[in-house]
């Protein structure tokens, strides 16, 4: 048998190393592993309550349109307290 592929003495007598633990680095992995997990559940959920997917199909929705006429015109409502106008 050839001693080529056997190990050499630095080899056998070297001491094994353990593992390293885990430090405050991999704790703030773990962290922001959580903290984005949680976003993106947040984020869901927000998404959810505006409708079924896909957000941006609007068909059959009108938008909104305000019933208040300004001041000048008669409306008296909210904005003539603002403007000193008074109701004609």
């Amino acid at each position: 048998m050839s001693l080529q592929n056997s190990p050499g003495p630095d080899v056998v007598s070297a001491p094994i190393e353990q593992k390293p633990r885990a430090n405050v680095y991999t704790m703030m992995l773990v962290v922001s592993l959580c903290a984005i997990i949680v976003a993106c559940v947040v984020l869901w959920l927000e998404l959810k309550s505006y409708g079924d997917f896909p957000w941006w199909d609007t068909k059959g929705v009108a938008p909104a349109t305000s019933r208040l006429s300004p001041a000048e015109h008669g409306g008296g409502g909210v904005f003539s307290d603002l403007t000193g106008a008074r109701p004609a």
